[in-house]
Formats: C-alpha cells, sequence, structure tokens
C-alpha cells in the first residue's frame, strides 16, 4: 500500500464541519475562555453528541495508526492505543457526576495527546506528507476543556477540586500552545495563584511553583512583558541554592529567565547574572552527581542558553572578563559529550547521543580565538571532536601505568566487554528474546565492572580522569606537526580562522584568510553535495561551470551508480584564492616540483571536511594551484596523527603481508570490468610471497586477466585482515548516513561499508579488529572518506575505521570515483612503494600525487582527480 495515500486516509477526520456537535466545537466553545460556563440541557446534549462523535472519529484514525505500525515499526507503543477499544457500543462515564465528567475530559486529551503524537512521528518521515492537523484533534482539546470546566463548578469536595483546578491549568497550558490560545496562560497564572493560597503538602506545592513559572515564562514568550519575568526571578532564587535534586529544574527555569531578561533589555548588569546562573546550572561540583543522567539535557539547555545571550550582543561585542566568563562555561560542556557517550556504553547509543554536540566545536574554537590564545583554542576544538573515535579507542588502553591488581583485571574485563558491545549490536536476535534477554544480562554485569574498576582507578592519586574526558595539552598535540606543518580550519559566521603549526616547537600562529564565512563555505559543500547527487542519478555536466566536465554514459562509479563529472573548476578556484593560497603565502612556500616540495596536513572541520583542500587551484591555463607547492594529507584531528605515527618503524620488503580484497560483480549493483585489471596491476608489483591467499582467487598473474570475475567472500576478509601490513580494497562503496533510515537513527554511518558478493564488509566489522601490523590501506571505492554529513566532527567513515584498527597511511575517496581510474592510480602507488628497499610513509602521499599530475596531464576533469585523497603519516 502506498504510505502517502495511507497518511491521508489516517488523518482524514471522518466528521464534517457541517455536522452540528463538531459546529458547536468550533464556534461556541473554542474562542472563549471557559472559566464560567452555564450548564443548560441544552448545552448538555451538545456535550454528549460532541463526546461519541469525536470518539467514533478517534477510533476511525487509531484504526489506521495501527495498521501503519508494521511500516512504522520504531515508534512502537506509541501508536498502538489499548485505551480506546474499537468497538461502536462505546458508553461513556455518566455526564450528571462531576466524576463522569472529569473522566470524560481524561479521555478528550487523551485522543488529543495520541493523535498530536500521530502527526508529529509522521510529518517528519519523508515517505508520509501529513495534512495540516484536522479538526477532529483540536476540537477534541476544546471539549476536553469544557468537561474539566463543567467538573470542576460541580466540584464541592476541596481534594477533588484542588486536583481538578490543576487538571485544567494543564489542559490550558497544553491549549496555549496553539496559534491564536496564548491568553489563555492568563487564566492559567490566575488559577496558580488561587491555588498557591490553599495549604499545600511539599511536594504538591513544589509542582504548582514549577507550572505557576513555567506559564509565567510561556507568557513572556508570547507578550515579552518583563514584569513576568521579574516576578519569577526572586520566587526561583529562593531555591537556586539548595543542593537538592528536585529543584534541578528550578534552576533551569531560573536561567531560562535571566538569560530571556538579557535578551530583551541588555545591560551588563542582567548579562553578568545570566552568566552566574549558567555557571550555577552547568558549574557548581553538586551538579556532578546530580546531573549524571541529564548530561544530553544539561548540553542543549546551556547551548540554548548561549545562542539567547548571543542573539542580544554577539561574543565579538563583549568585554574581556564577560567573555573569559564564558569561556568557562563553554570548558565545562565540554565535559558532557565524553559523559553522553561513557566508555563501554553499547555501540547503537553512542553516535546518536552526540548529535546534541554537533557543531559545539566551531563554536568553542571561534570562542577561544576571541578571549584566549590561538593554543588554548586548539586544545578545546580537539577535546571537542571525535569523541565516537576517542572513546571507542579507550577499551583497547594497555593500563601499564596502573598498579599491577587494577591493570590485570581491566586487562580481563575491557576485551570481554568490547566483544559483548560488538555481538549485541551486530546479532539479530528476531525470535531470540529469552538469549538476548541472558546476553544482554552479562553486558550489563561486565559494564557495571568496568565502571567500577574504572571509579576505583579514579580515587588513584593522579588518575582522577580515567576514563572520563581528556586533556589533550597543546605540547603533545603540536607533536603532530614533526614532519611538517599542520593547518586547522575552521569556518566562523564573518570570515574562515586558520591555525598554522609549524613545528612541535613553534606554537599556533592565528590566521584569518579572505572572505569564507561560514555561509559562503556551506553553500559551496551543498553545491558540491548536489552536483555529486546529479551524477548518482546520471544527469550530465551536473557542476554547470566553466571547467566542461563532459561525460561518458559508460563509465561508471564505485558506488553503484554511472559516474558523471562533477566539474570542479569554480568551486576549486573559490578554495584556492579564499583558503588555500593565503595559507600558502603564510607559510612562505615557492612552488617546486617531486619530493623538494614539502608535505602539508589539513585538519579541517565542520564543511571544510567535505571539499577537497588538496585540489584547490586556478586549472585555467597556467593557473597555480595547492600542488605546485606542497603535497597534501589529511588528519581528522591532531591526536589520531601523533598516534599513527607512535611505534611506527622502517617496513621492509621481506617482512609485509598484503592482502588483496575485490568484487567485479557485487548483487543487484553495476559491474565493475577495471577491477580485475587493477588486482592484476597490484598483484604484478608485490611479490608473491607477500600476499595472503583467499578462497577463489586466480592462482597467478597471468590468470588475473580483465575477464575474470574477482570475488571476495566476507568471512575470508575478516580472518586474514589482521595478518595484513598492507590492504587494497577495490570494490562498490556504500557510504550510509543518519538520512539512509526511515528513522533517521543517527548511528546509520556504521552501516557503511564494501560491497562483497555475500554482503556488506561493514565498518561494524573493522572495529572488532586487532591489526599489529597494519600500514598502509588503499580503500579503491567510492566516498571511502566522506562521512556522515549530519556529524562532521565524528569523521565516521571507512577511512577514520581503518585508522581506528591501526592503518597509519590511507588512500581514500571524498565522493565517487571512476572504474577506469581505479588501475591507473593503484598503478602509481604500488609501482612506487615497491622499488626496493624499506617503506617510506611518503612515498604514498608523494606517488598518489604522481597519478593525480598524470590524469590532469591529460587534461581530466577535476571529478576524476580531485577526489583521492591521502590520511595519516
Amino acid at each position: 500500500m502506498d504510505r502517502t495515500s495511507l497518511s491521508g486516509s489516517m488523518l482524514a477526520c471522518p466528521t464534517h464541519s457541517n455536522d452540528p456537535a463538531i459546529r458547536f466545537i468550533e464556534e461556541a466553545l473554542p474562542r472563549s475562555s471557559p472559566s464560567n460556563i452555564e450548564y443548560t440541557p441544552a448545552l448538555e446534549k451538545a456535550m454528549d453528541d460532541s463526546y461519541y462523535l469525536i470518539y467514533r472519529g478517534a477510533i476511525h484514525i487509531f484504526h489506521h495508526i495501527s495498521r501503519l505500525h508494521e511500516m512504522f515499526g520504531p515508534y512502537g507503543s506509541d501508536l498502538i492505543l489499548g485505551d480506546f477499544p474499537d468497538r461502536d457500543n462505546h458508553v461513556a462515564p455518566c455526564i450528571d457526576t462531576d466524576k463522569g465528567l472529569s473522566e470524560r475530559s481524561q479521555t478528550l486529551a487523551a485522543i488529543y495527546e495520541h493523535i498530536s503524537r500521530a502527526q508529529k512521528i509522521f510529518r517528519t518521515c519523508e515517505q508520509v506528507t501529513a495534512p495540516e492537523p484536522p479538526g477532529l484533534c483540536e476540537c477534541s482539546l476544546h471539549l476536553a476543556l469544557v468537561f474539566s470546566q463543567v467538573a470542576l463548578q460541580k466540584t464541592k469536595k476541596s481534594d477533588d477540586r484542588s486536583r481538578r483546578l490543576d487538571r485544567q491549568v494543564e489542559l490550558l497550558s497544553e491549549r496555549a500552545k496553539l496559534p491564536g490560545f496564548e491568553t489563555d496562560l492568563n487564566q492559567v497564572v490566575v488559577i496558580c495563584r488561587e491555588m498557591l493560597a490553599y495549604p499545600l503538602e511539599r511536594a504538591q506545592a513544589l509542582q504548582l511553583v514549577q507550572r505557576y513559572v513555567e506559564s509565567l515564562l510561556s507568557r513572556f514568550d508570547s507578550f515579552h512583558d518583563t514584569a513576568d519575568l521579574e516576578e519569577i526571578i526572586p520566587l526561583l532564587q529562593q531555591y537556586a541554592d539548595d543542593p537538592a535534586g528536585e529543584f534541578r529544574k528550578f534552576r533551569a527555569m531560573l536561567c531560562d529567565a535571566r538569560c530571556k531578561l538579557f535578551s530583551l533589555c541588555g545591560g551588563g548588569d542582567n548579562l553578568v547574572f545570566a552568566i552566574s546562573a549558567i555557571q550555577c546550572l552547568l558549574l557548581s561540583p553538586v551538579w556532578d552527581n546530580e546531573w549524571h543522567n541529564f548530561d544530553k539535557e544539561r548540553l542543549q539547555k546551556g547551548r540554548g542558553l548561549l545562542a539567547l545571550l548571543f542573539q542580544r550582543q554577539p561574543a565579538a561585542e563583549m568585554d574581556q572578563q564577560h567573555g573569559i566568563a564564558l569561556l568557562e562555561v563553554y570548558r565545562e560542556m565540554l565535559r558532557l559529550p565524553y559523559r553522553m557517550m561513557r566508555v563501554g556504553m553499547d555501540l547503537h547509543l553512542g553516535l546518536p547521543r552526540l548529535v546534541g554536540a554537533q557543531g559545539l566545536a566551531s563554536e568553542v574554537f571561534e570562542h577561544a580565538l576571541l578571549f584566549s590564545s590561538p593554543e588554548e583554542a586548539v586544545e578545546m576544538l580537539e577535546k571537542s571532536r571525535d569523541v565516537f573515535w576517542t572513546q571507542t579507542l579507550r577499551l583497547r588502553s594497555s593500563f601499564d601505568d596502573l598498579p599491577r591488581r587494577l591493570a590485570e583485571r581491566l586487562k580481563i574485563v575491557t576485551p570481554k566487554l568490547e566483544s559483548y558491545i560488538h555481538m549485541m549490536y551486530s546479532t539479530n536476535w528476531k525470535g531470540k528474546n529469552d538469549r538476548y534477554q541472558q546476553e544482554l544480562d552479562v553486558l550489563r554485569r561486565t559494564q557495571n565492572q568496568f565502571q567500577s574498576l574504572a571509579a576505583e582507578v579514579r580515587r588513584l592519586e593522579g588518575h582522577a580522569h580515567f576514563m572520563a574526558d581528556p586533556d589533550f595539552p597543546f605540547s603533545s598535540l603540536a607533536l603532530a606537526a614533526q614532519k611538517g606543518p599542520v593547518v586547522i580550519l575552521a569556518a566562523t559566521e564573518t570570515s574562515t580562522d586558520a591555525i598554522i603549526i609549524r613545528s612541535p616547537t613553534s606554537g599556533a600562529e592565528h590566521l584569518v584568510p579572505r572572505r569564507m564565512p561560514f555561509k559562503r563555505l556551506s553553500g559551496l559543500s551543498s553545491k558540491l553535495k548536489v552536483f555529486n547527487t546529479r551524477s548518482r542519478n546520471g544527469t550530465r555536466n551536473g557542476m554547470g561551470d566553466p571547467s566542461h566536465d563532459s561525460a561518458d554514459v559508460d563509465d561508471i562509479a564505485r558506488s553503484g551508480r554511472p559516474a558523471v563529472r562533477l566539474g570542479g573548476g569554480q568551486l576549486l578556484n573559490i578554495l584556492w584564492q579564499e583558503v588555500v593560497r593565503p595559507v600558502i603565502n603564510a607559510l612562505g612556500y615557492q612552488k617546486a616540483v617531486g619530493r623538494d616540495r614539502p608535505r602539508l596536513w589539513w585538519c579541517p572541520t565542520g564543511h571544510f571536511m567535505s571539499v577537497p583542500l588538496h585540489a584547490a587551484g586556478d586549472y585555467n591555463g597556467a593557473g597555480d594551484c595547492c600542488s605546485n607547492y606542497v603535497v597534501s594529507s589529511y588528519t581528522r584531528s591532531l591526536q589520531a596523527l601523533s598516534n599513527a605515527r607512535q611505534g611506527l618503524e622502517s617496513i621492509l620488503v621481506s617482512d609485509l603481508k598484503a592482502l588483496l580484497v575485490a568484487e567485479t560483480n557485487a548483487p543487484n549493483l553495476i559491474p565493475l570490468p577495471n577491477v580485475a585489471k587493477e588486482i592484476a596491476i597490484v598483484k604484478s608489483a608485490i611479490p608473491s610471497h607477500a600476499i595472503i591467499p583467499l578462497g577463489g582467487e586466480p592462482r597467478s598473474v597471468e590468470s588475473a586477466s580483465v575477464e575474470t570475475d574477482h570475488s571476495t567472500k566476507m568471512q575470508d576478509a575478516i580472518e586474514a585482515l589482521p595478518q595484513a601490513s598492507i590492504v587494497h580494497l577495490a570494490c562498490h562503496g556504500d557510504q550510509r548516513d543518519t538520512n539512509d533510515s526511515a528513522t533517521h537513527y543517527a548511528s546509520e554511518a556504521l552501516q557503511s561499508g564494501f560491497c562483497l558478493k555475500d554482503g556488506t564488509l561493514k565498518i561494524l566489522h573493522f572495529l572488532r579488529l586487532g591489526m599489529p601490523r597494519a600500514f598502509f590501506v588503499f580503500l579503491s571505492a567510492c566516498e571511502s572518506a566522506k562521512g556522515d554529513e549530519t556529524q562532521l566532527d565524528e569523521s565516521v567513515h571507512m577511512a577514520a575505521a581503518l585508522m581506528f584498527c591501526g592503518f597509519r597511511s590511507v588512500v581514500a575517496t571524498m565522493w565517487n570515483m571512476d572504474d577506469l581510474d581505479g588501475p591507473e592510480v593503484a598503478k602509481a602507488i604500488y609501482t612506487e612503494l615497491f622499488k626496493g628497499g624499506p617503506f617510506n610513509p611518503d612515498d604514498v602521499p608523494y606517488a598518489l600525487d604522481a597519478a593525480v599530475q598524470s590524469m590532469r596531464s591529460r587534461d581530466l576533469p577535476p571529478s576524476r582527480w580531485a577526489t583521492y585523497v591521502h590520511m595519516g603519516v
């Protein structure tokens, strides 16, 4: 069944606006606040008729929701409603008693809640286009208020009256969210004041104060009367210093009130009070334990409050004192993502929890550059990125610096924990509920063991941050520049900031290239994405710029779709003029060729991660370009580059083992005839004794002809990978991101991988592997260094996964690659690597650059060669 048509039938109201009962609700009741209703027989009959009409309409809608449940399974119990039996003989509670009236009100309110939730869920699904809320949904809320008010007027007992006043406040507060009903908040405030005059138990009084303050805050949002805030602040201030957990929301609301007052009125004193309130919310030591299960909410609240302050006064316009205070707030915020994704957490939870931290890195970096040193800005930027990889890698720590007893216990627990985390995520548990629960219990016990040991270590002197948020001092981060400069790039609202680290002892140099603010960079990145999409759909000349990338419809991209040239001349020229050339000039580099050119490592952030900095240049005529001056490599972070260099030794040809993984004809994908040629070229360059044999491969180079089908089974590859020092993967690549699933779930990126005959070799598989011999991997597949564009700060792509496994040097692709080009690029790299003598890490990037230069010399368009990147040492 078509989902769109089903959505329409589900949300279509079975009632009609000409029905007298519905017309009564829509015209007579909603627009007047039901504070005092004259209860007549005519009104009673209209209420009774309207109740049954809405109930029957709700049953009709819920029936369709239950049919949609199979299509939208992830929403589960939210849509399967047991409270409303699908039968025509429903008998409502008696309308003659205050109790029956109240029960009917609750049923109507539940109808509104469930239908509203369904509309919200389906509206977020691209497959379903939900219409505007139907009349029945809002009518159920209006009628719920009428029943509630009449019940209240009939109520005699004080306890019942207090409870029903509270219910009336809930309903009015909900209706005040609808357009045109904001004045309901006035009645909410009046009722709350009346109730606060009664003697109440402590818990009930606190709940009422909270609702009262929430209504005043909502009324301020609608009418911007500072009198509401001036009433809230002293009321909440009396609770702000109480460490009891029940006052957490009060402190958060005090932050709201202080920040909203500054946002509306400005003023230095209001700003000081607002910052102090945020510091109290985020920084006070007592909150560390109190907020243990609220780290995500804590981060979202803090970022939202800061955004409110900056709307009134941008950070660049603040004085030093206020800027430094806010820098402390940011410093505390950086702890929260590490708490949101604790070491040893279930694998499917980490990335989704980190979604709320996206963009924090650029905020922190920009603020630190304004109010601190470039070195501290680098420290804070490094801490705010790659949290997923940092926390995942920590389970493989050595623990050698810990007391022997603790180290030995951790070395037993952590491999077991890592194994169970991966097993629980990757196993299909359908029909195995009992075993799933048993294994889950084991995982939880192992997690508790690990957390208990970690807490014990943190109590030791000098280990307070064990498995907590890490410290990255600039002196250690700068070691990434041992072999050449590292350039960090980040786009702000107004410009681009570049940090150049020339050497481990040179400090950090802040450079502001011309123009290229965030919006401009985002636009360029979006264009590139659009052009890639057009390419996949088989459109010619998607770029439409002067480079005129001609397309051959027979060309094949290794993403499973026809390849069409992007034509990147204009984009690459903009990057050259506005970003890359200023950096080259600042470094003082001159034109050179071959190995006379120095190496340069780019460390891009945000949307810079999706543009080809290495290929920036003016390619019209005798124009200038980046590769005339340097040979470029990338690193996702300074720490990742430093880790790749640790323990790196020269590798002799006699010691290496090479694994060749290839697939020419994956199921349901376009065949890749040039993969066979590519594998033959690689085999001809590598000594035969060094190649790890796999089942089904040709036994000799001669038999590995262009016509030969190459296939590698997933299990064969997984078993051989730990032995390999060199890996070559030639096949279709499948980079997944959040938008690739119906649920838009953030861990979708972990399903990215390489398409083989019997399945996809996924990032998940690589995360399980230890590869002690790993040195170089060539990912000859599409989008192997692209990543999830919705989580750019986390770099979750195939190249990063291989570096996680231990590979020091990676060649990968930023977007589609052409099947025709794989053999040429592979020949250039492997001929250079196996020219004799020990491997030099510099051989790979220079060899890749030579292959790219060859492609350029034949006037191939940028989309053919700019996709190739080198990452690592």
